[in-house]
């Protein structure tokens, strides 16, 4: 999930949408897992001036997305076996 334009808003919204955000899709999406919110501003416009405090965190937010989007072939198998394992585990109850 990513969370676009996170720099319109100060550090302490951003902090309460995220809370609000991963609460909510708790009760939603029924994983074990967390799920990944990726936080920055993904478009061709400069950082909004209550964004600036979050630049570094933009940015390093921006290098994980690009490196996981890198690896979603090398994933999408690893998913497919893990989802073969779940219907298994299903099938065997």
């Amino acid at each position: 999930i990513i969370l676009n334009k996170a720099d319109l808003i100060d550090s302490q919204q951003l902090m309460r949408v995220y809370g609000a955000l991963m609460w909510s899709l708790g009760k939603v999406v029924k994983s074990p897992e967390v799920i990944r919110v990726y936080l920055g501003s993904f478009w061709d416009q400069p950082l909004a001036l209550s964004g600036k405090t979050n630049e570094q965190l933009f940015a390093a937010e921006k290098e994980d997305l690009i490196s996981d989007l890198r690896g979603l072939p090398h994933n999408a198998a690893l998913r497919r076996v893990n989802e073969l394992v779940k219907r298994a585990r299903l099938a065997k109850v």
